[in-house]
């Protein structure tokens, strides 16, 4: 017996607890038998004291102790392998989570005084955050071990988002019984009752399908901003900023988007936007953050994925993934559709050209310069998500290549760079003397010739959805998109919640025939004002307001948008913006992350 079978036994005996909650007490854990700690349903005693010593008079404070001794050991124990204000703001997200929990256990205890010693929603819930944390921070498991401080973050997010998920399907649950036995004369009570909106029914009802709608505002010529606020059936209260841009409108000459990595200008993104001369900014694609295993010459912040800048690819497309890109105006009137033209799609490394260039220092061989294209001549490519060790076959050999440096040469095993990937081809291809010391090794890249025309492009993932194309091929197919084994972001390849989490989102669309271009900038992680959306929430989204494709960028913490304010002549961040779980939205100190990453939009001058 465990405290999860108790759990799931006391759930199906009341039948006044909804069966979903077990699918939560199940995350975390690889079946009904995993499931350390005391056999009970008491969420304070899943945490071991020093020698266990405590009075009999302590039982009041039991469940503040166990919540700080748990927040202190999780910001002791990750240091590992984050730094230490992430450990310590892991921690307060812990704390900020217990305490919403028992907060609304004694409200619901006050409910139900008949029967204090009931089982809550609740307290199962509190059960499950305080026994998977010390089950994650107690592993022994060589690989869990390593991957503390994302487990961790993850536990405590889904924790949050089932505690509102579930809440909210007990209210409609209750309001749908209160509505069946209210008599025929009761029609004020019965619409007082009467469920909220879905988010995408309220989409509807602002008519926000169109431009047309009076929640949108253009603050530039072409660009148009709205705010959807209010209370859904389906994820509560929402906050989320809608930035539109026509493509195609002769009048403002459409749209210039810039990619960029915000770390060479400004972190800022208000900053960034004013000396970019843009008039609409969003946060762009995914970053090394999370992993325990971030090693020189990656560093945490890196961009993951494909970057291309003014058309200097960046970063090659490592992963095949979803991919927002501009192709380049070079005014030939035969290929007007095309220039300039904003797409989603997805790219990966078949046929991209890796450009070597072999330096002979020592001056005894001349300077080499070697073009290899993925995907012919048996040059193939291998990155985290196929493994993290890479044997070099017979008469090969193996360059592992982090963005446009050459780490490692061998020819018999490497390890798979973090966010690089392992070059593989027969040894003939290349000089004899590339195992010598001295020489070194850069690496350029040329994209296919389908996309080599891109100026600028930012990869996020996964792919939504393509009306365009078979829908199999283009629906959230997150291990299709090498979001897998190691590959980063782990939050993403090793998720656990089955995409049940209410997070901030950032996702970014476009209309039939690429008229228009739709970035939603989704809040959360707000008790009172927005709780946030699942990726399956935020597809849903985009397709309301209009999108045939739309794709996932960087959530969480990291999202922000920003447009100009004409009145005050000046950039500003309409979404809100924090790293911490708020339970009173008028507090305005809560820390934002920097943007490190971003998607800038221009007007086009005619």
């Amino acid at each position: 017996m465990t405290w999860l079978s108790l759990a799931i036994n006391e759930i199906n005996r009341r039948g006044d607890l909804n069966n979903e909650i077990i699918t939560v007490l199940r995350a975390f854990g690889k079946d009904d038998a995993d499931a350390p700690g005391p056999a009970d349903l008491n969420p304070d005693s899943s945490f071991v004291k020093d020698n266990d010593q405590r009075h009999d008079d302590d039982d009041d404070d039991d469940d503040e102790c166990a919540m700080t001794y748990l927040q202190n050991r999780i910001a002791r124990e990750l240091l590992d392998e984050i730094d230490i204000d992430q450990a310590n703001m892991f921690g307060r997200r812990f704390a900020s989570v217990s305490t919403l929990l028992k907060s609304q256990q004694q409200q619901h205890q006050q409910q139900h005084d008949h029967d204090n010693n009931a089982v809550s929603t609740e307290q199962l819930l509190r059960l499950a955050l305080y026994r998977r944390t010390v089950q994650i921070l107690s592993t022994t498991d060589p690989i869990l071990s390593q991957r503390k401080a994302l487990r961790i973050r993850a536990l405590v997010d889904f924790i949050w988002s089932q505690s509102l998920v579930l809440g909210l399907a007990d209210e409609a649950s209750k309001a749908a019984a209160t509505a069946a036995t209210t008599s025929s004369s009761s029609s004020d009570a019965q619409q007082h009752h009467h469920h909220h909106p879905s988010l995408v029914e309220l989409v509807h009802q602002m008519e926000l399908q169109n431009t047309t709608s009076k929640h949108y505002n253009e603050f530039s010529p072409g660009f148009y901003h709205a705010t959807i606020t209010g209370t859904t059936k389906d994820f509560g209260p929402v906050h989320i900023n809608i930035l539109r841009i026509h493509l195609k409108q002769k009048e403002n000459g459409g749209c210039i988007m810039k990619c960029l990595d915000a770390r060479e200008v400004t972190t800022d993104l208000t900053e960034l936007a004013y000396r970019m001369g843009a008039v609409a900014a969003i946060s762009g694609g995914f970053f090394l953050y999370s992993e325990p295993d971030i090693v020189e010459p990656s560093k945490r912040t890196d961009p993951v994925g494909l970057l291309v800048s003014d058309g200097d690819v960046c970063l090659p497309p490592v992963f095949q993934r979803a991919t927002i890109f501009q192709k380049s105006r070079n005014g030939n009137e035969e290929e007007e559709e095309e220039e300039g033209l904003i797409d989603l799609d997805k790219i990966g490394m078949d046929g991209v050209t890796c450009i070597l260039k072999l330096c002979c220092g020592s001056g005894e061989e001349e300077d080499h310069i070697v073009e290899l294209v993925i995907g012919k001549d048996g040059v193939k490519c291998t990155h985290r998500g196929d493994s993290e060790q890479f044997h070099v076959v017979k008469n090969e050999v193996g360059l592992a290549i982090v963005g446009g440096q050459v780490v490692a040469i061998s020819s018999t095993l490497l390890h798979v760079p973090l966010a690089g990937y392992i070059l593989s081809f027969p040894k003939s291809m290349v000089p004899s003397y590339i195992n010598d010391n001295g020489v070194s090794i850069s690496v350029e890249y040329k994209l296919p010739p389908s996309i080599s025309d891109i100026s600028d492009a930012m990869a996020g993932g996964p792919m939504f959805f393509s009306e365009s194309v078979d829908e199999n091929d283009y629906s959230m197919e997150l291990h299709a998109e090498d979001f897998r084994g190691t590959a980063p972001p782990v939050t993403f390849s090793q998720d656990e919640t089955f995409d049940r989490n209410l997070l901030p989102r950032m996702g970014v669309g476009i209309t039939k025939d690429g008229e228009e271009l739709i970035c939603v900038a989704v809040d959360g992680r707000n008790l009172e004002k927005a709780l946030g959306l699942t990726l399956q929430g935020t597809s849903d989204l985009l397709k309301a307001l209009g999108c045939t494709k739309a794709m996932n960028l960087d959530g969480g913490s990291s999202k922000r948008m920003v447009i100009f304010d004409q009145q005050t002549k000046k950039h500003k961040v309409v979404c809100l913006s924090t790293t911490e779980i708020k339970a009173n939205a008028e507090n305005k100190t809560d820390p934002s992350r920097p943007v490190h990453s971003a998607i800038l939009f221009l007007p086009q001058k005619t």
